[in-house]
């Protein structure tokens, strides 16, 4: 299993640490499921996604290009809604971390760490919603993006030729 899974909206995308990604969309899912549009059926599909992957990174996170306009605001607003959860706390224990079930009882897997450290999350949930905005600045040529790691965004070594489009 890799440690990165890549966040991928229409033909541009980034790199995020797979941990950060499941915390970020298990709040995600806690601010869907808090909302009165969990029955919709695309919610429901996608929730059914984010629960993968939060603890599978094999497949990386698509942000569907196909999402109508109310669906991507939809979108939006929970991602907000999961990054202010997330602001209220400066980290996250490990402990805490493992013990949230997603599907046929599978968890995050924090990689050693004792914790997990909010700021970042929160930096890699404005990456997504900036992506799906398409707001999302260009990373330095031949490098790409990279977020969630405890140290903050960084970017990644690419082949020269990578301009971030896919």
């Amino acid at each position: 299993m890799s440690a990165t899974q890549f966040v991928k909206y229409a033909d541009r995308g980034f790199w995020a640490y797979d941990v950060a990604v499941g915390v970020l969309l298990k709040h995600l899912l806690d601010a869907a499921q808090k909302g009165g549009e969990v029955h919709t059926p695309w919610l429901a599909e996608a929730m059914s996604h984010w629960r993968i992957w939060a603890v599978i990174s094999d497949y990386g996170f698509t942000l569907d290009e196909h999402w109508s306009a109310e669906e991507r605001k939809t979108f939006i607003a929970l991602a907000e809604q999961a990054c202010a959860a997330m602001r209220t706390r400066n980290s996250i224990p490990a402990e805490e971390v493992v013990s949230w079930p997603f599907v046929d009882d599978l968890r995050i897997f924090p990689r050693g760490a004792k914790e997990v450290l909010t700021a970042p999350v929160v930096e890699l949930g404005r990456a997504m919603i900036a992506l799906l905005l398409g707001e999302l600045p260009e990373a330095p040529k031949g490098e790409a993006w990279f977020y969630g790691t405890p140290d903050g965004r960084s970017t990644v070594r690419m082949n020269t030729s990578w301009d971030g489009r896919l």
